[in-house]
């Protein structure tokens, strides 16, 4: 009998050694269980607005036939490379209203290259190798289609798309109204503080140049024939910059003027404007009547 009860209480004091050290490991699981939990959370808040900063504010342009190129709005003010004015036709595509940002520059890329720093201006002292790193990253994050303009899309939606004002300027022929140049800036400014395009793009006249994807090439001298989507040169050496700069003349930021820099190339004067063939999720333009 009393081996029995001596094995009795051993069972027992085995059950209540097994049920504490169960107990103490659930006591030790459940704080790493909520701390994962936790971390968990904190990094779908991160990334939610990390989407919410790249949530670019893209405007549909829809596809059309226009001349690019010196047209006589531009008056006596085209330089030698844009001319013969020639027809281009680009199918449609989604534009960004502004150029991108100092903090959409660094929520991609972890820091800031430009000079001047203020959040919400355009981001400078990028090449065109940097822009090219920033939009593949970009793309891999959001799951999207985002590249640079070409030089014929860039020039299309600067006169305004299939709402053309026939203007010398990206949104009129009054320069202080639509462009940061020499005479009002003189140091690089915020995005859309200025009067918006017939699109409802703001900047594409002043402030920074903007790369475009193609390779700067001479134009075509057959001015009969209508290019399908141009995308430039075959080869060269520099890439196309467009729309002038915040210490430049107003002739720099007329909607025909054409400028270049070499791909490895950073400055305090050019950025970058995206698009992207996805135009699911773009914004209707602006009512050119407004």
């Amino acid at each position: 009998m009393k081996t029995r009860i001596t094995a009795i209480a051993l069972l027992a004091s085995f059950a209540f050694c097994g049920a504490y050290a169960a107990g103490k490991k659930a006591a030790k699981e459940q704080p790493t269980q909520a701390k994962q939990q936790q971390t968990s959370a904190y990094r779908e808040d991160q990334i939610a607005r990390k989407k919410a900063i790249l949530n670019f504010k893209m405007i549909f342009v829809e596809g059309g036939s226009f001349t690019m190129g010196c047209t006589s709005e531009q008056e006596d003010e085209c330089f030698k490379p844009e001319k013969p004015a020639h027809p281009v036709f680009v199918r449609s595509f989604a534009i960004c209203r502004f150029c991108v940002s100092q903090r959409q520059w660094v929520e991609v890329m972890g820091k800031n290259p430009s000079e001047v720093r203020d959040d919400n201006a355009p981001v400078t002292n990028i090449s065109w190798d940097d822009a090219q790193k920033f939009i593949s990253r970009l793309n891999e994050f959001m799951g999207t289609s985002y590249r640079l303009p070409t030089e014929a899309e860039w020039e299309y939606a600067a006169r305004g798309g299939p709402y053309p004002g026939g203007s010398k300027y990206s949104g009129g022929s009054e320069v202080r109204r639509v462009a940061w140049f020499k005479d009002n800036a003189g140091e690089l400014r915020p995005n859309g503080k200025l009067k918006k395009n017939e699109l409802g793009i703001f900047d594409m006249s002043g402030n920074v140049w903007e790369w475009c994807s193609d390779w700067y090439g001479p134009y075509p001298t057959d001015t009969e024939t209508e290019l399908i989507n141009p995308t430039g040169a075959p080869e060269g050496k520099e890439r196309v910059v467009r729309g002038g700069y915040f210490e430049g003349p107003a002739i720099f930021c007329r909607v025909s003027c054409r400028n270049k820099s070499e791909p490895n190339y950073a400055s305090s004067i050019i950025g970058l404007r995206l698009v992207t063939d996805d135009t699911s999720k773009a914004e209707k333009p602006d009512d050119p009547e407004e």
